[in-house]
């Protein structure tokens, strides 16, 4: 093997977290590795003709935001979603908008699950007031699932909370409750939200444009095999390379991550493998219509009862001005029912989301020019209970020479691009701070 010279720092994984560690530590001397054949992990998208189609994370956060300003900096764009985000469909009904309280009311259910419904929504609304004040989300509600903290409902009812709750990749039983009340505080936030914007071109474009910035600097398709420790400096092994450096950033998903950083912070490494996460399956359609469709003032719909649980129309942000033909929808699903439907072809799964697609808006039959499967089995991070207790292993420098750092989207208790990117920024600060103690600069 060879050894390479010593560098400032390695950066473990080409996501949002490892990219905006390499992007505030670019003027030294940094190399970002990321086993896959792109950047971005679950930020992916492909141009459309004057659309796009987005795959994995679609929603950006506000400005003034790290990633906002990221995103400002290398002259990208983002514009504010401004279609209904809480739509719901149930059965024949298809509500896009209006106050949440209403909808019980509105939707095609009998008196018991109308009641339930109506119990249950105002006993999330109350928490998720609670959520908002709790001066530590991780053990906010930890120490129990959020299928407990709802208690029993109707099949129909607790179908539609669970169609909520795999938005955040875990089944009502699996998400802890704190997670799932704070799911619903993101969600509710409407128009004021952390996540309520969408970037011009697809989501893609910041991880290409950062990786166009960093140049040689971020290596696709170089998977990490070892961490050790070397006096004071870790070495990194990458195939038949090994490389020195002074600190590690290590950005990858928790389940990789677990293993790398065991021989330098076993505490750590042991707190990474109880992380929990779920799977995300998604379907991209490229739409071909010519005039307007009834969906063109909405952007999300949570689906009950259909193969997939969530409709994003992503063509909204240019519904502005004339209605020029054509669109693109992001229909997708998550946790153990993407895990069960992943066992199936592209081609079942396609089938199966646009029969569900031309149930729910039969003016899309004839109007599909393409339909785009994409898997992701380790689709976001969730808290599960129990989540808090792991949170001290995973802070601050670690090793016995404060030299490795971790960053991800595992640190919040609901895995966001702006949570995931606020890390890796932590992580390089701390980084910086310490080069300039031994450079004295």
């Amino acid at each position: 093997m060879m050894l390479d010279m010593t560098r400032d720092v390695v950066i473990v994984g080409g996501g949002i977290a490892g990219l905006s560690a390499a992007w505030r530590l670019r003027r030294h001397d940094v190399l970002l590795l990321e086993a896959g054949d792109r950047l971005g992990g679950r930020m992916r998208s492909d141009p459309c003709g004057d659309y796009w189609l987005n795959y994995g994370a679609h929603l950006f956060p506000a400005p003034g935001t790290l990633v906002d300003r990221i995103t400002q900096e290398l002259a990208l764009e983002t514009v504010p979603v401004t279609g209904g985000m809480m739509g719901l469909a149930v059965d024949g009904a298809v509500l896009e908008g209006g106050r949440v309280e209403s909808y019980p009311f509105r939707l095609p259910l009998s008196v018991r699950e109308r009641v339930a419904f109506a119990r249950a929504g105002l006993k999330v609304q109350l928490a998720v007031r609670r959520y908002h004040a709790a001066p530590n989300r991780y053990e906010f509600e930890n120490d129990r699932t959020f299928a407990e903290f709802l208690g029993p409902l109707p099949p129909k009812v607790r179908e539609i909370f669970a169609c909520a709750a795999r938005r955040a990749t875990g089944e009502l039983d699996e998400l802890a409750a704190g997670a799932g009340i704070g799911l619903f505080a993101l969600v509710w936030a409407g128009k004021g939200s952390l996540i309520a914007r969408n970037l011009r071109g697809g989501t893609g474009q910041l991880p290409a444009a950062l990786g166009q910035v960093l140049g040689e600097r971020a290596r696709t398709s170089s998977p990490v095999d070892a961490v050790r420790p070397d006096g004071d400096h870790l070495v990194v092994r990458a195939g038949d390379e090994e490389i020195r450096a002074r600190h590690v950033i290590m950005a990858a998903n928790a389940p990789f991550a677990a293993p790398l950083v065991g021989p330098v912070a076993p505490q750590a490494a042991d707190a990474l493998a109880k992380l929990t996460y779920g799977a995300f399956l998604s379907v991209a359609v490229e739409t071909n219509e010519t005039s307007a469709m009834p969906y063109d003032g909405v952007y999300a719909i949570a689906t009950p009862g259909r193969t997939f649980d969530m409709f994003t129309n992503q063509a909204h942000a240019l519904r502005v001005g004339p209605r020029q033909p054509g669109g693109s929808l992001m229909l997708f699903t998550g946790a153990q029912k993407a895990a069960a439907l992943m066992r199936e072809s592209d081609e079942v799964i396609a089938e199966r989301f646009l029969a569900d697609l031309h149930a729910m808006y039969p003016e899309t039959r004839g109007r599909i020019a393409k339909a785009t499967v994409r898997r992701w089995p380790l689709g976001n991070v969730y808290a599960s209970p129990g989540r808090g207790a792991l949170q001290p292993a995973l802070e601050g420098a670690l090793g016995t020479h404060e030299n490795l750092h971790l960053a991800g989207d595992y640190f919040a208790e609901l895995g966001t691009m702006e949570a995931a990117a606020q890390t890796g920024m932590a992580a390089a600060e701390r980084v910086e701070a310490r080069i300039r103690e031994v450079t004295h600069v």
